[in-house]
Parts: C-alpha cells; structure tokens; sequence
C-alpha cells in the first residue's frame, strides 16, 4: 500500500471512530519513513502516541495528543510478511495509540506497563538483561494465564526439594520436571499451545539460602514437554 493510499485509509478509520472517544486528540500524522527500535533490528515501531499535558488553574492537567503512525513501519513488516494484513494492522495500531491517550487523560498507566513488559520480554528473547518480574506487570487471565506477545506465561511456586511444576491448561494438570539447582526459570513447554507456553518458575529458598542471605542469580531457560500429572499429583 503507497503512502497515499496509507494516509487516505487511516483518515476513514480516524473518522469512524467517535468524536467523544478522540477528544483530546489534536492530530493523526502520517509519517513516511519507518521506526526502527534501537536495539532489535527487525522491530519496527508502527505507532506512537505522543502525548503532553498542561495545568490549568484547579491543579488538573489537560491532556492532548498526537498520534503518529509510521508508513514505513508498515511497508517494512509487508515485505517480510507476504500475508501482512495493512488494514487490519492499521485499525489496532490507530485503537492502540488512541487508549494510551485516554490512559494519559485518565491518569492510568495499564497500557504503558503492558508495553514495558513486551520490551523485557523482548530483551529476554535476544539474551538481554532484563526484569525478570516483567510478567507481574500483565494481569493474569480467569486460567491464570499470562498472555504477552505471541507467549503465555504461567506462574509455577516449587517448594524447596521439589523436582515436578505442576500446573493447569485447559482443564487437565500437567508436570515439568525441574532440576533441585534450579532456583529460578523460564521453561518452554515444547508440547503444549504450539509450543508457545512458558511456565515462570520461582523455588522457595530454603533455610539455608534464607539464613546466608544468598542471591538466586539470573533465571535460567529451559525447553521442556508436559506430561499428564497422576491423579493425585499437588493435591
């Protein structure tokens, strides 16, 4: 899709959406070169929401915006990815940018926190340092499902000797087993949601580590499969 063609669907998506939901918007912007992160080459910032405040006389902030969505972003993804969807991407990328400004006006802050977690996410993927909480940012589903870019995450608590992580997908118990050693990982399930399941897993300090104050280190990773828990298992 040219540039021109670009701007002309954006402007009809920008209208359809209701003026109460856009106020406070001064302005969508076009922009025809592509954003690329600064660490990850093949990432590419399609939108952005930029975003200032002035005081007024009661002490409250009166919150305006320009969104700025990135052509070239766009054409970059398209060549890589023969099925890109221009449309469909451009509709969530416009409903994106447009919540982080109501967040902004509302003084919220879910969707930057959404949006950190996926950096550290991405800075774990690349070998990074990272914040190896990110996942607590992301609140978890009614299953206790943790979904952050294409990953899901579920939290698992081992006791001190424990070597079995038990947990919960789709309505049947599953264990991964887990070296003693290891007091802090993220584990791939192989064989479970196309292989895109990670479990986080965090061991209690024993008495010993409790006692001499000693750092679990880094969290390690670690591929695994699934099988079917024994009918009394973590009960």
């Amino acid at each position: 899709m040219n540039l021109e063609a670009f701007s002309d669907l954006a402007g009809r998506m920008w209208d359809e959406i209701p003026p109460a939901a856009r106020e406070g918007v001064e302005r969508v912007t076009i922009v025809a070169e592509p954003l690329r992160h600064p660490d990850f080459e093949d990432v590419y910032t399609l939108g952005e929401c930029v975003t200032d405040s002035w005081p007024d006389g009661y002490g409250e902030g009166d919150v305006r915006s320009e969104l700025l969505l990135y052509h070239g972003s766009f054409e970059a993804l398209a060549a890589r990815d023969l099925s890109f969807e221009w449309a469909e991407e451009l509709w969530e990328t416009i409903l994106h940018e447009l919540l982080h400004h109501r967040e902004a006006a509302a003084g919220e802050s879910g969707l930057d926190e959404f949006d950190w977690a996926e950096e550290q996410n991405r800075l774990r993927w690349a070998g990074r340092p990272f914040d190896p909480a990110f996942h607590d940012a992301v609140p978890a589903d009614a299953d206790g499902v943790i979904r952050l870019d294409s990953e899901l995450f579920v939290v698992c608590l081992l006791g001190g000797s424990d070597e079995e992580a038990v947990f919960d997908w789709r309505e049947k118990r599953y264990t991964v087993r887990v070296p003693k050693d290891v007091v802090a990982a993220f584990v791939q399930v192989t064989n479970l949601a196309g292989g895109r399941m990670t479990l986080v897993v965090r061991r209690r300090p024993s008495w010993w580590r409790r006692l001499v104050g000693s750092a679990a280190g880094p969290p390690v990773e670690l591929r695994r499969s699934a099988l079917p828990a024994s009918t009394n298992e973590g009960n």
